[in-house]
């Protein structure tokens, strides 16, 4: 942005380009969302309410669009974003296109404008991916060997890569999905980790036999289907999907809770914020993870802790992580500069 004259451009940044400047890079999405996580904890990151726009009234997982925020002030970057993410499930099946695409806008704190316009679909799925994968880091047992995975697509694959990252001692994957082929072609993509693959027939030994389980599904409210008995005692759950875990499941089979952010307990639709508002579940006893990241909290007090954790997604972990691909694009000479205007016409 020109800070000779009034004129205003803006950088576009293609996914190509953002994949270029680091959009895939594990490392740096993983270094990135643990940071704002802790920022968060310190009081530098401001995060409104998400909004979320269903096309199909009472149809959470179905065609949507999620409208995110996010402001950061801390010493590394002080940057602000606003995050749109429409999601179709249908658009793999009917159009063989992905589910969700995202588009992120970045701010500039001195004027307030935009100064950036780009691609956030990969840096949203890798970052949903890193975050359960934290939980894991800071909650799950640090011995769990057997990972359970129920759905095998794009969250799964972040899920797996950022899992191998963190938790050193896995030797074994469990995969379920309503498609075999998929789950086949997803062992055959990972099998470079060195783990042992196990495709179920079955959710159930998907879920019940594993140490760590994500959820990724299509699940929608009403269609809860893992019951208490198959919570696995000193296990960690991410339940990424939402409208997996009974509520029964929930409330008796875990006894530790923890989420990125427990603003989101003010969403009417959503398992732990409609059993705080119940009052079935005390908001006092969930953790929020960069408490325990910035050392203050502990959610894992015993072996036999069973650990509900969630992430809705903090929209400061995609300011952040596009940020820093923005930098990278900026010092490689990628994007295609946009006139905002060259002359404001409402000053």
């Amino acid at each position: 942005m020109s800070t000779d004259n009034k004129e205003v451009n803006v950088t576009w940044l293609s996914q190509e380009e953002c994949i270029e400047s680091g959009a895939k890079n594990m490392d740096m999405i993983l270094e990135y969302v643990e940071k704002v996580n802790l920022w968060l904890a310190e009081g530098k990151v401001v995060e409104p309410e998400l909004l979320h726009l269903l096309w199909e009234e009472g149809n959470y997982s179905g065609k949507r669009i999620g409208v995110h925020a996010a402001l950061i002030r801390s010493e590394e970057m002080k940057v602000a974003a606003v995050k749109g993410i429409p999601s179709n499930p249908l658009n793999p099946i009917e159009r063989k296109t992905p589910r969700s695409n995202g588009m992120i806008i970045l701010y500039n704190e001195d004027t307030g404008y935009p100064f950036a316009v780009m691609d956030d679909t990969i840096v949203s799925a890798l970052r949903t991916g890193a975050s359960s994968a934290l939980g894991a880091k800071y909650c799950a047992r640090p011995d769990s060997e057997v990972l359970g995975l129920v759905g095998c697509g794009v969250i799964q694959n972040a899920h797996i890569e950022a899992t191998s990252r963190v938790m050193k001692n896995i030797k074994t994957v469990r995969l379920y999905d309503v498609s075999r082929e998929r789950a086949e072609n997803f062992a055959e993509r990972w099998k470079g980790l060195g783990y042992k693959f196990e495709i179920c027939d079955d959710v159930e030994k998907a879920v019940a036999q594993s140490d760590i389980v994500y959820t990724a599904t299509n699940v929608n409210l009403g269609n809860e289907y893992i019951p208490k008995e198959w919570i696995k005692k000193g296990s960690f759950h991410s339940g990424v999907s939402m409208w997996d875990h009974q509520d029964e499941a929930i409330l008796e089979g875990f006894n530790k809770y923890c989420m990125d952010y427990k603003l989101r307990l003010n969403d009417e639709k959503y398992p732990l914020s409609e059993l705080t508002r119940s009052g079935q579940l005390n908001s006092e006893d969930i953790i929020e993870l960069g408490s325990v990241i910035e050392g203050k909290s502990i959610c894992r007090e015993h072996e036999d802790d069973s650990v509900f954790f969630v992430t809705l997604g903090i929209c400061a972990t995609d300011t952040a992580n596009s940020y820093k691909i923005y930098q990278n694009a900026t010092e490689r000479g990628l994007g295609t500069n946009v006139k905002l205007w060259s002359e404001p016409a409402m000053f």
